[in-house]
């Protein structure tokens, strides 16, 4: 049973891998190029026209490699949250299959990706200085760690306390913990702020003024596709998931010769 909900994890994954990549073509890609237009623009002023050829060609970014990195991280959070899944049915309450997927579904949201991007959000192109590229990679991946346990001790001890005080006293006080803790957390780690502010000449110049930042709107409409994606591929694996998995239990409740063959053995 653990292997067929596995491999319905993957496929989940892939389907909602391919719906992640039609949104950030749709949503991300267009703020990702008007990033990469105003990059370049600071460019060639400061070095005087002088343009660094690319390794990889935009054309190819925006779509194998948009797609195949979808696929990749639609496949592998399926099959995580398969195994999720497979742990947890039974033990967070008497919800059912599609109960347990969804809240799997919303902590894994929340834990991977919401609560880290309050404190370091996406950004596109042209923000962030390439010298800290590596230690702003750090900073993110520390924090989704931190979350990620914290929020699986929430529920563990969630479980402990329900017995005592009930499930949505529990929850209440878990909950709670959990967002003191991050907080603490925020207060501690440093902060990222590399919003450039470049001085543009030329005709952007004339029709913004003398001196601009990067384009707010540019930079919100980013972060708003960004949770749009995050969005459509948990949602489509705790949906898509939650009604696999409710069906292949049912399949396995019902008694076929098979089966009572192994009973009566």
């Amino acid at each position: 049973m653990v292997g067929k909900m596995l491999v319905w994890g993957l496929l989940v994954g892939l389907a909602a891998g391919i719906l992640g990549f039609g949104v950030s073509k749709t949503l991300g890609e267009p703020q990702v190029d008007k990033g990469i237009a105003f990059e370049s623009y600071v460019e060639s002023d400061v070095h005087h026209g002088e343009h660094e050829e690319e390794l990889v060609s935009r054309s190819l970014q925006n779509s194998a490699g948009l797609g195949t990195g979808a696929i990749i991280f639609g496949v592998a959070m399926g099959g995580i949250f398969a195994i999720a899944f497979a742990i947890s049915y039974g033990r967070i309450g008497t919800l059912t299959a599609r109960g347990t997927a969804a809240v799997l579904g919303l902590l894994a949201i929340v834990a991977l990706y919401m609560v880290p991007n309050l404190k370091y959000p996406a950004n596109p192109p042209s923000i962030g200085e390439s010298d800290t590229i590596g230690h702003r990679t750090a900073l993110y991946l520390g924090i989704m760690v931190i979350s990620v346990a914290a929020i699986v001790c929430a529920v563990a001890i969630r479980q402990r306390l329900r017995l005592r005080i009930g499930d949505w006293n529990a929850t209440i006080v878990c909950g709670i913990g959990y967002i003191v803790l991050m907080g603490v957390v925020y207060v501690i780690m440093p902060g990222v702020n590399e919003v450039p502010q470049q001085a543009i000449k030329g005709v952007v110049g004339a029709i913004a003024g003398a001196h601009t930042t990067f384009p707010p709107t540019v930079l919100w409409r980013f972060r708003v596709a960004s949770l749009a994606i995050q969005a459509v591929v948990w949602g489509t694996i705790a949906i898509g998931f939650g009604y696999v998995a409710e069906r292949q239990l049912a399949r396995a409740a019902v008694p076929t010769p098979a089966n009572f063959a192994d009973q009566q053995g």
